[in-house]
């Protein structure tokens, strides 16, 4: 065998073992099956703050962030091998955008073709991972684990008055009042308290939306269910926010 024809060979193999090493790294993110092979389920995993992304020092991401995982759900959706998803979360919640934009696509991908949608929490599934959840035909948890925490808030930090103490002045110059407002240099005015909570409001009242759909509760249950607690899976599934309790390898 000429050295040149030797080459060209050894060239093509690593060729392919990079794409074989791709594609499992590509399918251990998901833990989908390769499409085609045949039939599969898929699994996505949610950890973390939702709305957060990590990488590693080569850039690629260490947790899923949001377009990530809508992009998954249309490759799925079109993809005919695919029978159903399970979603595996372990989180507190997270960002509003993303939780609502992850819920979207899990209700789309369900909505085109029909595939059902199981939910499982590890250790917690609150706020806007419940959030999403909720986009599942069945939701169960660990034993040991936190559900619900089913609200929205806002954090906003004041430090006028230790500036002040301290001498220190920030000033705006601003279009009108309310613009800067929730800048931790000025105190928040009664009217500004009032567009947040106003904000708070609109977000809370879609989540009960999402909730009540899911879970078949009615407003004034779901409305004491849903103060903001979080529940042990015992008392998650006493308050119907879960289907079982089970235990996953």
């Amino acid at each position: 065998m000429k050295k040149k024809q030797f080459i060209t060979i050894i060239i093509s193999c690593l060729l392919i073992l990079a794409v074989g090493i791709v594609g499992i790294k590509q399918s251990g993110f998901f833990g989908g099956k390769d499409t085609y092979v045949g039939s599969y389920i898929s699994v996505i995993w949610i950890s973390g703050t939702i709305g957060e992304t990590s990488y590693d020092i080569f850039g690629n991401e260490t947790s899923l962030s949001t377009f990530s995982i809508c992009d998954y759900l249309d490759q799925i959706a079109a993809d005919r091998h695919n029978k159903g998803l399970f979603i595996e979360i372990d989180s507190p919640g997270g960002a509003v955008y993303d939780s609502d934009k992850i819920y979207q696509a899990l209700m789309e991908y369900k909505e085109l073709t029909g595939r059902p949608i199981v939910a499982s929490c590890l250790s917690m599934m609150c706020s806007g991972a419940y959030y999403i959840a909720s986009a599942a035909d069945e939701i169960y948890a660990e034993r040991t684990a936190d559900v619900g925490s089913i609200g929205v808030y806002m954090e906003m930090m004041d430090v006028s008055e230790l500036a002040g103490k301290l001498g220190v002045k920030v000033d705006y110059i601003r279009s009108s009042d309310n613009k800067a407002m929730g800048n931790m240099y000025n105190a928040m005015t009664e009217e500004q308290r009032a567009i947040f909570q106003s904000q708070i409001d609109e977000h809370y009242e879609r989540f009960l939306d999402i909730v009540q759909k899911s879970r078949g509760y009615d407003r004034e249950t779901l409305r004491k269910i849903a103060d903001g607690r979080s529940y042990t899976a015992t008392q998650a599934l006493q308050n119907g926010l879960i289907d079982g309790i089970k235990e996953y390898d």
